[in-house]
């Protein structure tokens, strides 16, 4: 079983392949979660913006844009962790 994986397929042996699709899906995760937070942090601050003295609008738009740090906090996290579990791997 071993020896399929490790067979030149190409010039490139298929856990190589595998390491780079892995690498680009990642890549692209990453490039979508950093998207996303980006959004939702500037819908929170136009919400804050045109909250108009309103609090309970202000809190809507700091509650969006305190979501949306977190959210990108955990999707870099996973990031570092996927890549130190591939670095550990091989």
């Amino acid at each position: 079983r071993d020896r399929k994986l490790r067979t030149k397929k190409g010039g490139e042996s298929l856990l190589a392949e595998i390491n780079t699709l892995f690498n680009n899906l990642m890549n692209i995760g990453l490039g979508v979660g950093v998207a996303v937070a980006a959004f939702f942090v500037m819908w929170g601050a136009f919400l804050y913006m045109s909250a108009g003295g309103s609090p309970h609008q202000m809190e809507r738009g700091k509650a969006a844009i305190a979501n949306a740090l977190a959210g990108l906090a955990i999707v870099l996290l996973a990031r570092v962790i996927a890549g130190m579990i591939q670095s550990a791997m091989g």
